[in-house]
């Protein structure tokens, strides 16, 4: 469940198939409540990846999103070693609109997805979150970093939120290429406090992100984990 504030933003649902050296994952976000009306959006993702040593990478990734009338679907895939990304995309990107990606940019990557495997796996093997990747999701290429912000006890704000204790980590997404050339989004000084991931065992053993939080200039975004329906 995503919030803004009181208001409700949207719900998302994903569907994870996880094996020793592959993950599978089916996921999709609908707006709801006031911002359903205001802008009617949806999006869906579907990844596939493997395991490469102690991390993940990405073998084939879609996604597609409905805004109103409009639709945009981009497809990618990786070779078999796993350095090269190859992508369809529908529509084609503007390039008065973004920055574009050259083909060396899109070496060496792998998709956001495997990129938080890979400091979930980290975390489980007792070492620190901190830790940089290069992620490509299609159309935008960043470097994402993960910060250790310490141990935090979380008290459950909502019925169905995580309550116990939690390691925080900072979060920092650089675009380096298919984002917006005006975007008030972008940040020239990223804080990796201003985006969190509070990241939690679970009964089961599984390490699992159960609230993030983004300060936005016009306010903060934050996404909960349902502990009630969610099935592990």
């Amino acid at each position: 469940m995503t919030e803004w504030g009181a208001t409700d933003v949207g719900v998302s649902v994903s569907r994870w198939r996880i094996t020793e050296n592959q993950f599978f994952m089916t996921g999709e976000f609908n707006a709801s409540g006031l911002i359903q009306l205001i802008a009617d959006f949806s999006g869906h993702v579907n990844i596939k990846a493997i395991r490469d040593d102690e991390s993940w990478q990405g073998q084939q990734l879609v996604i597609a999103s409905n805004w109103g009338s409009k639709t945009s679907v981009s497809e990618t895939t990786w070779l078999h070693d796993g350095r090269i990304a190859t992508t369809k995309t529908d529509p084609a990107p503007d390039l008065e609109e973004v920055h574009p990606i050259d083909a060396a940019m899109l070496r060496g990557v792998t998709d956001p997805f495997s990129a938080m495997m890979a400091m979930l796996n980290r975390l489980d093997s007792g070492k620190s979150c901190s830790g940089v990747f290069q992620i490509y999701d299609g159309r935008r290429r960043a470097e994402l970093s993960f910060s250790d912000l310490g141990i935090v006890e979380l008290d459950p704000d909502r019925t169905f939120a995580f309550d116990g204790k939690t390691q925080l980590c900072g979060m920092v997404s650089l675009p380096l290429g298919g984002h917006r050339r005006k975007s008030r989004f972008t940040s020239r000084t990223p804080d990796p406090s201003k985006t969190r991931a509070y990241i939690a065992r679970l009964a089961n053993g599984l390490l699992v992100p159960v609230r993030i939080e983004v300060d936005l200039f016009f306010g903060q975004i934050v996404t909960r984990l349902d502990m009630k329906r969610s099935v592990f």
